[in-house]
C-alpha cells in the first residue's frame, strides 16, 4: 500500500470515528474561527464557548452598565458559590464545599497554610518534582509563613511516571502535608487520588490536591477519597477564559482549616463591616476580597457544557484520542527523533500527551507558524499535545501527527530554530 493510499485510509477511519462520536455536536458550541487550525492546547487555555460571548455582553452591558451597584443584590453575590457548587459536582463535592476565589497559586497558598496550622508539631511538606513550579513556590512560601522550621521536601521522579514509592517512603510522623498535582503538567502522569490520599492519612498527614490538569476531563471524587483540600484552575478543560479565577475545595467536616488571608468577603457577616468579625464557616471562609464578577461569571458556560456532556463520556473519548495519538506517534514520529514522555497506560495519564525532541522549541514554532497547529513547548525539549474531547476531533489527531512529521522532514524546524517567544 503506497503512502497516499495509507493516508487516505487513515483519514477515512478518522472521519468514521468523528461521525460516530457521541460528543461531536459539542464542537459547535465553541467558537472555531479557523477550521484549518488544529488546536491542541486546551490543557493550557480552553476554547471560547459561544454562550460566554453572549454572557459577557450581558454581564458588562446589562448588569454592570444598566443595573450598576444594584446587581450585587440581584445575583452577583451568589456567583462564586453557585458556580463553585457546579464545579463541586465534577469533583465529588457536596453543595457548599467548593467556591471560586483567587488564582490557583493564591488558593493553594491559602490551603497549604491552613493545613500546616492544622498539624502542629509536624514540620514537613512533601511534594514531587513533577508538580507545577508555581505550586512548589507557593508551598515554600506557606512553610516560611508558618515558620518554626517547616520545610518542603521535593521527591524526584523519572520525568514520566509519578514517584509513587518514593513519596510513600517519605511519609513519616514529621509530615504535615502532602501536596501533588493530580495530573502532572509535563508528562500527564495521573496519580491514584484515593490510594495516595489514604497513604498520607495513614501517616497522619493532610493532603492538598491541585486538579488544574484533571478537572473536567478525568473523573474525580474528592468525597469518596476523603481528600482534605483541593484547588484547581478553570481556564483549561473548563474553558473559563484566560486568567479565570480558580476554585478551592474544603470539606464540611474540616472546621480546623481556616483561611490565613482573612478579608471581609470571607467573614461571617461581610456587610456588618466589623473588623472583629469571625470567618465564615467552611469553604466560604476561604474567600478574601471582593470577587472578580466579570471573569467569574464567564466560567459558568464551560462548566455547564462539561456537566451536560458528562465526565465519564469525556474521559472515554479522551482515552481514545490519546491512544490514537500515541499509536500514530510510535509509527510515524519515533524515527524522526521523537520520544514518548507520557505514561502508555491511559489510566495513568490525563488528557495530554508529551513528546520530547532535541529541536522541540523549533518544531513547536514551525507547527504554529507554518502548519496552523498549536500545542505548546516546555523546556528543555518537550512538546505537549492537549486533547479536549468536547471540541477535539479524531481527524485533528491525525493531522497533528502528519504536520509534526512535516516540519521535521521539510526543514520547518530549521527555519524556526532561533525563535524564542515569551510564551513558549
Amino acid at each position: 500500500m503506497g503512502d497516499g493510499t495509507a493516508r487516505s485510509g487513515r483519514e477515512a477511519d478518522a472521519a468514521a470515528l468523528d461521525g460516530a462520536d457521541p460528543l461531536a455536536a459539542y464542537r459547535e458550541r465553541f467558537v472555531v474561527a479557523d477550521d484549518r487550525l488544529v488546536y491542541l492546547d486546551g490543557n493550557s487555555l480552553g476554547r471560547l464557548p459561544h454562550r460566554a460571548v453572549n454572557l459577557a455582553a450581558e454581564v458588562v452591558r446589562d448588569q454592570w452598565g444598566g443595573r450598576l451597584v444594584r446587581h450585587w443584590n440581584e445575583g452577583w453575590l451568589e456567583v462564586t458559590g453557585r458556580i463553585g457548587d457546579k464545579i463541586g459536582r465534577l469533583v465529588g463535592a457536596t453543595p457548599g464545599e467548593v467556591v471560586l476565589a483567587d488564582s490557583t497559586t493564591v488558593c493553594l497558598y491559602k490551603a497549604a497554610v491552613a493545613a500546616l496550622r492544622a498539624r502542629p508539631g509536624r514540620g514537613v511538606v512533601v511534594t514531587d518534582d513533577a508538580n507545577f513550579p508555581s505550586d512548589i513556590q507557593a508551598l515554600r512560601a506557606a512553610a516560611a509563613t508558618v515558620g518554626g522550621g517547616h520545610s518542603v521536601v521535593v521527591v524526584p521522579g523519572d520525568g514520566v511516571d509519578g514517584p509513587v514509592d518514593a513519596v510513600a517512603d517519605a511519609l513519616d510522623d514529621t509530615v504535615a502535608l502532602v501536596s501533588l498535582s493530580h495530573v502532572a503538567y509535563r508528562s500527564g502522569w495521573c496519580w491514584d487520588l484515593s490510594a495516595t490520599t489514604a497513604a498520607a492519612h495513614a501517616a497522619g498527614a493532610l493532603v492538598l490536591w491541585d486538579l488544574s490538569h484533571s478537572v473536567g476531563v478525568v473523573p474525580i471524587d474528592l468525597g469518596a477519597a476523603e481528600a482534605d483540600l483541593a484547588v484547581g484552575c478553570t481556564y483549561k478543560y473548563l474553558n473559563g477564559g484566560p486568567g479565570a479565577p480558580a476554585f478551592v475545595y474544603v470539606p464540611h467536616d474540616r472546621p480546623e482549616l481556616v483561611n490565613p488571608v482573612a478579608g471581609w468577603q470571607g467573614s461571617d457577616d461581610p456587610f456588618r463591616f466589623d473588623p472583629d468579625a469571625g470567618p465564615a464557616p467552611g469553604v466560604a471562609g476561604f474567600v478574601t476580597g471582593t470577587p472578580p464578577i466579570v471573569s467569574a461569571a464567564l466560567v459558568e458556560p464551560g462548566v455547564d457544557l462539561v456537566l451536560e456532556a458528562g465526565v465519564n463520556a469525556i474521559r472515554a473519548k479522551s482515552e481514545a484520542l490519546t491512544q490514537r495519538f500515541v499509536a500514530l506517534a510510535d509509527g510515524q514520529l519515533a524515527s524522526l527523533g521523537f520520544n514518548l514522555a507520557t505514561p502508555r497506560d491511559p489510566a495513568r495519564r490525563g488528557s495530554h500527551v508529551s513528546l520530547t525532541h532535541p529541536d522541540a522549541r523549533a518544531v513547536g514554532q514551525a507547527l504554529i507558524h507554518e502548519q496552523d497547529t498549536i500545542g505548546d513547548f516546555r523546556p528543555p525539549d518537550m512538546l505537549r499535545y492537549g486533547f479536549a474531547p468536547l471540541y477535539t476531533t479524531y481527524a485533528e489527531v491525525d493531522a497533528a501527527i502528519q504536520r509534526t512529521a512535516a516540519v521535521v522532514t521539510d526543514g520547518g524546524a530549521d527555519r524556526w530554530r532561533g525563535a524564542a517567544p515569551v510564551v513558549p
